[in-house]
C-alpha cells in the first residue's frame, strides 16, 4: 500500500508511530509500509519524512527496519557513535528547515563498538580520533552517576542524551524551533537483544 498521508504528523504522533513499528519489528508482526511501486513513484517529486533519525552507522542499526516504516519515512542521518560534527548537524537542519519533520530522535545502541573501543582505551586514529572526546565525555558521565549494568551501554545512552541537548540547543535553525515548540529532539537507545526502542 502507498503512503497516503496528506497531513505531517505532530511530533507526538510521530513518535508514536515509530514506536508502533518497533513494536511490530519485535513482535515479528511486520506491515513493510510503502515499499511497494507506488511508495516508490510518489518519492519521486518529494519527500514527506515524518521524522529525522540520527543514529550508529553500525550495520546491526538500520532504523527504516527497526521502526518498520518505508520508502521516504525517515530522513537518516548515520555516523558511527552517532556523534554531531558540522555534517551531521547541517543534515539534521535540512530536515527540519526544508523538510519539515517535526521530530528529531538521536538513537545510541547496546554494544557499541565506537564506545566500546575508547572505554577499553583503544587508540582511534585518523579522523576516528574526533569520535574519542565526546564519547570520552559520556563515560565520564556514566561513571559518575554510579549507573547499574554495562559501562559501554550506560555511556552510550548519555552519548545519545549529550548529543539530543547539542542538537535541541544549537543555532540559529534547530534551537529556535524547539523554543517555539516546532520540533521535539528526543534521545532514544536500540537493545539488540530485545529489539526494542526506549525513549531516555
Amino acid at each position: 500500500m502507498g503512503r497516503t498521508l496528506d497531513k505531517r504528523p505532530t511530533a507526538d504522533e510521530a513518535l508514536q508511530i515509530l514506536l508502533e513499528g518497533n513494536r511490530r519489528f519485535i513482535t515479528g508482526k511486520l506491515e513493510h509500509p510503502n515499499h511497494c511501486e507506488e511508495s516508490r513513484q510518489l518519492s519521486i517529486a518529494r519527500q514527506i519524512p515524518i521524522a529525522t533519525v540520527l543514529t550508529c552507522a553500525d550495520a546491526r542499526v538500520p532504523p527504516v527496519d527497526i521502526f518498520d516504516q518505508g520508502i521516504g519515512d525517515i530522513f537518516v542521518v548515520r555516523v558511527a557513535g552517532n556523534i554531531i560534527g558540522f555534517h551531521t548537524l547541517g543534515s539534521i537542519e535540512y530536515a527540519v528547515h526544508h523538510l519539515g519533520t517535526p521530530l528529531v530522535i538521536v538513537m545510541s545502541h547496546s554494544c557499541c563498538g565506537a564506545v566500546g573501543a575508547v572505554a577499553s582505551e583503544v587508540k582511534l586514529d585518523g579522523h576516528m580520533a574526533s569520535f574519542t572526546a565526546p564519547i570520552q565525555t559520556a563515560i565520564k558521565r556514566a561513571k559518575d552517576k554510579d549507573l547499574q549494568g554495562d559501562l559501554v551501554d550506560n555511556a552510550a545512552k548519555e552519548l545519545a542524551e549529550m548529543m539530543a541537548t547539542q542538537i535541541a540547543t544549537s543555532e540559529p535553525i534547530i534551537g529556535d524551533y524547539v523554543k517555539d515548540n516546532r520540533v521535539k529532539v528526543v534521545p532514544a537507545y536500540y537493545d539488540f537483544k530485545t529489539g526494542e526502542v526506549t525513549l531516555l
